[in-house]
Formats: structure tokens, C-alpha cells, sequence
């Protein structure tokens, strides 16, 4: 369970320096089976799939072509890839999706941390690091799933990196030799590690899988990018430029009402209806149940979860969920903000809270936000075990 309450992680921890979860998810079974599923039902010829041997191993070391039925199609060559991971390499999975187990996982945090989310795998049985020590452009939560992994953790040198300031793209950042942590993660551990936090996961000479569940929320910087959309519409942004002495009392005006425009309430929430607006939550497609012309409302036992990371309320009482803006009256003001507090909660929960409203208008609500992809109907086959791994995995976030 999170030794920390979220009020308390967002005051304290939240983009301020790392923290660690005992056992956040001890609950969750994983055999190498089900995680070399995941492997093979990737794309190994995608960017995203990586060999990592202290570099990148190039893919034509480890990746064939064939024609398959007249269709030209990539696979990798397990022998090699065998014989690297026993010489201590680490296969990397980058932007995984369409994973039920994973989804779960990167949902939960999602919803902890209120940002998007892209999730990576790694997987070793050595003890050779798999990549120097560096720092990241994005918050990561790395869940330890098997086995364990040592983390070295160093103070930022660079305060709060973007995406184009990797550590790569400065040569003279020095990494710093104090160290601020030095963790063995075991099973079910999460470690928060801050974007521009130096550190080093190094594998500890046995079998090893960790997701590294990176999120990222609105910058000022992507305000500022937002914005420039807007700057043709002020006057003195459109004058010619000459000598400084010459611009510069357009310039100030130009400055001073690009500011007004950036520091409006108004424009802040466009920009965010905008980025909400390109938010997508994967979930499990309903066929069962959604295309089916004879049903019209969902079972009372369905399961149902809001398809939101961050559900952010604006002023003209509307919210955007997965691509849909959603206009709130009273009542569906309430029922959103009570499913995405308990997801997972059942329609007979909702008509129970919500009793002195009419249940047939709230069955056809819910009916409608399912069709919609507002709501993900839960499958009853998520909480079943399948052979030694659970489906719906579970963290025990506070």
C-alpha cells in the first residue's frame, strides 16, 4: 500500500524528489509466460522494441524479414536474442498498448498522478545495466513486477529538463557523485523518480521486469508553443522588423499584451480543453453488450470505470473525457465526479448513491457515456486468474 496519502505525495513529492512504495503492488502475480506474450505480440521492427547491450543493438543483428503469404513481414531471431540476454543484455519494450494487464497498471497511475501516461518494459537476467547513468524529461513510476533491481538516485544538475534537453543532447552535463538513494526494489515496489533526477537501474545478476510508467502533464512550455497560435491575432506582432530602437516600442506592446493573453483564465482553459481534448484512455472494446441493438441498458453487476486520466472541471461546467466534451447538468456533474473517484464501482452502486434521482434516466446516462467510450464496461474475466497471472492488475494506491 502507498505509505503516503495523495494530498501529502502531491505537496511533498510530486515533481520534488523521488519517493518509494513499499509493496504498492504486492498483489500481482506475474509468470515469464505471460510477460513473453507481451514481448511476442509486439512489433519488433517498430522504434519502440530495443536490444540494449550498453548501446543499442542494431536490428539487423536481431530481426529477419520474410514473405508471409505475399505480404513482407519482420520477426525476431530468438536465438540471438536468447544469446544476448544470457551475455547480460535487456530487451526494452517501449509504448506499450492494447495490454490488458499493463493497461491496468498504467491506469491506476494515470489517475494517481492526474497526466498521461506512456509505459515501457525491461526485462534482464544479468547484472549489466543496460544503459549509463542518465536523467529523464518525464516523471516515471517504475513498478518492480519480477524479481528485483537496484536504483541509484542523484540530485538534479539540470532543473526540470524538457523533452529536447535529454541527457545525450548536453555533453558537459556532469553527473554528480553524491548519491541521494540507493535502493534494492523487490516485487510489488514503485519507485517515483522526478524528470531530471539522475539515476541508474542496474540489474542484479538475476531474472528482472519492471514497467517504467512515464507521465507527463502540461508544461509551461507547451502553453507558451499553444499560444503562438494566437500571437497573429495581436497587431503589433505583425509589424516589420528594423533597427531594435526602431521596434522596440511595438515590441513592448507586443509583449505586453501577449502576456495579458497568456495570464487570461479564459485562454488558460482553452488551451486545456485543447490538450485534454487530445487525450485517449485505451480501453477493452464491448461487443458483447454495446453492439447489440436489444440492449439498452447495462446489467446492474457491470463494472465501469470513467476513461480519464485527469478530469479537470472547467468553469463553464463541461469536462472533456476521452476526446468527448461532456456539458454537466446537477445530476451528471455529480455521477462523473463519484465514478472517477471509485472506479471500478458497479451501476448498482451508482443507483444506490444516487437513488433520488429517476432510474431510468440514470441507466440511460450510463448507457449513453458507455456508448460513447466515456465509460469502459469492466469484463467479470478481468479478476479471474489466468493460469499463474491476474488480469486486472491492482495497485494499492492511497
Amino acid at each position: 500500500m502507498f505509505d503516503t496519502y495523495k494530498d501529502d505525495f502531491f505537496s511533498n513529492y510530486l515533481y520534488k524528489k523521488p519517493f518509494l512504495f513499499r509493496k504498492a503492488a504486492s498483489d500481482i502475480t506475474l509468470s515469464w509466460r505471460y510477460v513473453s506474450e507481451i514481448y511476442e505480440r509486439s512489433d519488433p521492427a517498430s522504434l519502440d522494441f530495443k536490444l540494449m547491450n550498453g548501446h543499442e543493438v542494431p536490428k539487423s543483428k536481431y530481426l529477419e524479414s520474410y514473405v508471409n503469404v505475399g505480404r513482407l513481414e519482420y520477426r525476431y531471431i530468438k536465438p540471438i536474442i536468447y544469446d544476448y540476454m544470457r551475455k547480460g543484455a535487456t530487451l526494452v519494450y517501449n509504448r506499450i498498448r492494447n495490454e490488458p494487464f499493463v493497461s491496468n497498471i498504467s491506469r491506476e497511475i494515470a489517475n494517481f498522478a492526474q497526466a498521461q501516461v506512456i509505459t515501457s518494459g525491461y526485462a534482464a537476467f544479468s547484472a549489466k545495466p543496460s544503459y549509463r547513468c542518465h536523467w529523464d524529461t518525464r516523471d516515471v513510476f517504475a513498478v518492480q513486477l519480477k524479481g528485483r533491481k537496484r536504483w541509484i538516485l542523484k540530485e538534479p544538475t539540470f532543473e526540470l529538463p524538457l523533452y529536447m534537453q535529454q541527457t545525450k543532447d548536453m555533453p558537459d552535463a556532469e553527473e554528480p557523485e553524491k548519491v541521494y538513494l540507493d535502493v534494492v526494489l523487490e516485487e510489488g515496489d514503485i519507485l517515483y523518480v522526478p524528470r531530471g533526477w539522475w539515476h541508474n537501474p542496474i540489474p542484479m545478476g538475476e531474472e528482472t521486469f519492471h514497467l517504467a510508467v512515464g507521465t507527463f502533464a502540461p508544461t509551461g512550455f507547451d502553453y507558451i508553443n499553444w499560444l503562438v497560435q494566437k500571437a497573429p491575432n495581436i497587431v503589433d506582432g505583425r509589424h516589420n522588423l528594423h533597427g531594435f530602437q526602431e521596434s522596440k516600442e511595438s515590441l513592448d506592446r507586443f509583449g505586453k499584451e501577449f502576456a495579458s493573453l497568456m495570464s487570461d483564465e479564459s485562454t488558460y482553459e482553452q488551451f486545456m480543453a485543447d490538450y485534454i481534448g487530445q487525450h485517449r484512455v485505451d480501453s477493452p472494446i464491448s461487443l458483447g453488450t454495446l453492439s447489440d441493438e436489444k440492449i439498452v441498458q447495462l446489467e446492474l453487476t457491470q463494472k465501469i470505470r470513467l476513461n480519464v486520466n485527469f478530469l479537470y472541471q472547467f468553469s463553464n461546467d463541461f469536462v472533456v473525457v476521452n476526446g468527448n466534451k461532456i456539458n454537466l447538468d446537477e445530476m451528471s456533474q455529480k455521477l462523473i465526479n463519484y465514478i472517477n473517484r471509485n472506479q471500478a464501482c458497479t451501476v448498482s452502486d451508482v443507483l444506490s448513491i444516487f437513488s433520488k434521482y429517476p432510474k431510468n434516466k440514470l441507466h440511460e446516462l450510463l448507457f449513453q457515456l458507455a456508448l460513447n467510450d466515456v465509460l469502459e464496461l469492466i469484463s467479470v474475466s478481468d479478476g479471474v486468474v489466468i493460469g499463474s497471472e491476474k488480469n486486472n492488475a491492482t495497485l494499492n494506491m492511497v
